[in-house]
């Protein structure tokens, strides 16, 4: 038997890929820890535990805006305790390159990471090499094995369920909250110019079927035994889009209402709801949705977003959902290239006119390797290049009149008549502590998820540096929510070198 150590940062981000690895890892004999960096002090106490732990690996599964964070864990991991480190989740996918430049780091595991580090650990415990397992890239010496990715197995249904006990045997608020994610499938067919899906796919290209679910039996069982075992007021359905198959949404209502009497909101496309399925997801017990919107600009949504639904699309569904009592948001993203003043505030306007209840608001920072990075550099739009995003030139003047939109956008959705003083409120230069507004927005998330107060207010206290983290910077500069360590992390001048 061999054991991981998983070190994660905070509550906030609780880790469902980290409890996937897990529970497959345990089905198979091997032994799963974890740690999250807010539980120490100190980098010389995250060393002190991971020594007193003694893990055969220590592995970071990690979102590319959680990499500085990271970093600075690892190379002091391997610098003091010779531990072998490994590397995965979504950065190590799309930035592997990256990745192998740290000298800190043996493994990197270059997609989905089940079989992949179940082979790892098997070879760990036999004490055989590991260089050739497929979906991991592996140091040799001064050089790397780039091995391919493994063919996607289409069924999910042989994985166990997550581990949710790894997180909430040691954090009572978080099996204590109101809201319990699942996800019923993997994949996007969509091509969205400023998502990593398409990179995915180019990825897995030749090797599977790249959108795959699971059975309605099987992801009702999951649920079942959430609903049986933790408290549980809603169900939220993480998912990129889960309305994608007709055929298995309507078994999914049939059953989940039949046997499942909690409440569950979800992620959509509208392009894909019409009267009757919203009816039956009604009935099944769907509360609320949340959809990309993206831009309230039609044209912009469908010429550089590569997202063509049309605004008549998205009028008709809100209208739809009102009718039948299904409370949603809107996700909306600011910054676009060539965006104008005038386009921000119609995006805007327009996003009212939904009459969501209500919209998280976002400052474009494309990542490298996204369609929308590559069109940006191809066509002269990349003002300034971090290590991992890019700065979208500022072609029209008005970059820093919408990057108030951050605090300006939740007023503007939730009191409209602000609407007609757009323009004067967004040319604040100085907004002061109009700027902390953006924390209102949490509200949306309270209503929509059904969270009691004093619970949301508790797990506020509990990751108020994750909410609070860069509240005193440029929104658009700072790394965004989620990236906040319990202490400082690498300074900017040894970022991209490690």
């Amino acid at each position: 038997m061999a054991k991981i150590l998983f070190v994660s940062d905070h509550l906030a981000n609780e880790g469902l890929g980290i409890m996937c690895l897990s529970s497959h890892l345990k089905a198979h004999g091997h032994a799963v820890e974890l740690t999250l960096l807010a539980d120490h002090p100190s980098l010389e106490a995250v060393v002190a535990h991971v020594a007193a732990a003694r893990p055969d690996i220590v592995g970071f599964s990690m979102m590319t805006p959680q990499v500085p964070t990271f970093r600075p864990v690892a190379r002091a991991l391997k610098r003091e305790l010779g531990v072998p480190i490994a590397f995965g989740g979504p950065h190590c996918m799309y930035m592997a390159d990256d990745v192998v430049r740290y000298d800190y780091v043996d493994w990197v595991c270059i997609g989905e990471g089940e079989d992949p580090l179940l082979e790892l650990m098997n070879r760990l415990d036999a004490g055989d090499p590991a260089t050739d397992v497929p979906g991991l890239w592996a140091r040799a010496d001064r050089d790397w094995v780039r091995n391919e990715t493994g063919r996607l197995d289409d069924d999910l249904d042989r994985y166990p369920f997550p581990d949710r006990e790894l997180y909430y045997a040691r954090y009572p608020l978080l099996r204590d909250f109101a809201v319990k994610r699942v996800m019923s499938q993997r994949g996007c067919p969509y091509k969205c110019s400023y998502c990593f899906e398409p990179s995915l796919a180019e990825l897995y290209e030749g090797k599977g079927k790249l959108v795959r679910r699971r059975s309605v039996g099987h992801i009702v069982a999951e649920i079942r035994a959430i609903v049986a075992r933790y408290p549980t007021r809603c169900i939220h359905f993480s998912d990129d889009t889960f309305n994608l198959s007709r055929r298995w949404l309507n078994e999914f209502a049939e059953v989940y209402g039949r046997e499942i009497d909690v409440p569950f909101t979800c992620n959509v496309t509208v392009q894909n709801l019409d009267e009757d399925l919203v009816r039956r997801l009604r009935d099944a017990g769907c509360r609320g949705m949340v959809c990309g919107l993206e831009s309230g600009v039609e044209r912009t949504r469908a010429t550089v977003l590569d997202k063509p639904i049309p605004n008549d699309t998205y009028l008709a569904v809100s209208r739809m959902l009102r009718r039948h009592g299904i409370r949603f948001m809107t996700n909306i993203m600011f910054g676009l290239p060539h965006e104008s003043l005038d386009d921000a505030i119609e995006s805007i306007r327009f996003n009212r006119a939904l009459r969501p209840l209500g919209t998280r608001v976002a400052i474009l920072k494309p990542y490298k390797g996204t369609q929308l990075a590559k069109r940006a550099i191809a066509d002269g739009l990349a003002e300034a290049e971090g290590e991992f995003t890019l700065q979208i030139r500022d072609t029209t003047g008005d970059l820093e009149d919408i990057k108030n939109m951050v605090w300006a956008g939740y007023l503007f959705v939730k009191v409209p008549f602000l609407i007609h003083l757009a323009r004067r409120m967004l040319r604040m230069r100085r907004p002061g502590p109009l700027r902390h507004l953006v924390l209102l927005s949490n509200l949306q998330e309270v209503m929509l998820y059904r969270i009691p107060p004093w619970q949301a207010l508790r797990f506020f206290w509990a990751s108020r540096q994750v909410f609070l983290g860069g509240m005193g910077k440029d929104q658009a500069e700072s790394e965004p929510a989620g990236s906040a360590p319990a202490w400082p992390a690498e300074e900017a001048a040894t970022a991209g070198r490690p």
